[in-house]
């Protein structure tokens, strides 16, 4: 063989060899580059909402609703768990079923409890739609002596009595709406005679009216003038309203400044 013709030999494993040892290379750069830069960089800190006060924090999240609080935003962090089973943040609860909402009356009832334990006593405004009974309402009665704002529209089973009974544990209830249920005489005179802060009264029987006596409407308009000279506002459905009812109302109401008597 002519030297001018040398046959170089190929060892594949010493070209392995020299791509390890560049790759190396190439990594400790890497590394070295991005130690220094860590050294330069400012240290981590915490999301600027965890260092939130509280009482904004709170304001915050009330926005979310009682479901999405007890189901997503409570499990975020620590911190939130904290705010979420503060007391303060249930002074409001408002639920109701709806088309949007897949959960069923019962779940509901038992997302409302929870809500009510967690206020400790300080639930100010309580609104109820298409699901709940009167164990329900008796529930929070027995534990929101504070409730000033109480909304009851389309519940399940027969409420008559029902408000009779709980009202004695509602002395500072403001506002009382009472849309599609139905009541008694005896449930309007206890709310009057149990409740003398109230200011706003909206009594709406909806379907119930069909089927009530035509002498119902006047024996309540006669128990509201009677038991309820503090209302400011005032919305009463009715069919069979008479002079004499409407008489007893503007004589036993005399601070009223929106009466909405309405027929159907």
């Amino acid at each position: 063989m002519s030297k001018g013709n040398k046959i170089s030999t190929y060892y594949p494993e010493q070209k392995h060899n020299k791509f390890e040892e560049k790759r190396k290379m190439s990594n400790e750069e890497e590394n070295l580059k991005a130690s220094s830069s860590s050294q330069n960089a400012p240290p981590l800190s915490l999301p600027s909402w965890v260092e939130l006060p509280p009482d904004i924090m709170a304001n915050i999240l009330e926005q979310l609703g009682v479901i999405e609080i007890l189901e997503s935003a409570q499990r975020v962090c620590s911190t939130w768990w904290n705010v979420c089973h503060n007391p303060t943040m249930w002074r409001v609860v408002d639920l109701k079923s709806d088309p949007d909402n897949i959960k069923t009356p019962q779940v509901l009832e038992e997302i409302c409890r929870v809500a009510v334990d967690r206020s400790q006593g300080q639930l100010l405004k309580l609104c109820i739609e298409n699901f709940g009974n009167i164990n329900l309402l008796n529930y929070v009665a027995e534990r929101c002596s504070q409730l000033k704002h109480l909304r009851l529209v389309r519940c399940n089973g027969n409420f008559a009595g029902g408000l009779a009974v709980d009202a004695k544990n509602f002395p500072l209830l403001e506002e009382l709406d009472i849309n599609s249920i139905s009541i008694t005489k005896d449930d309007i005179e206890m709310v009057g005679l149990s409740c003398p802060l109230l200011k706003s009264l909206i009594l709406d029987a909806g379907p119930f009216h069909m089927v009530e006596s035509p002498s119902q409407d006047n024996d309540r308009a006669l128990l509201i003038g009677k038991s309820m000279p503090e209302l400011r506002h005032l919305t009463f459905r009715a069919h069979n309203l008479t002079y004499e009812g409407l008489q007893a109302i503007f004589e036993g109401c005399p601070h009223l400044e929106s009466p909405d008597l309405g027929f159907y």
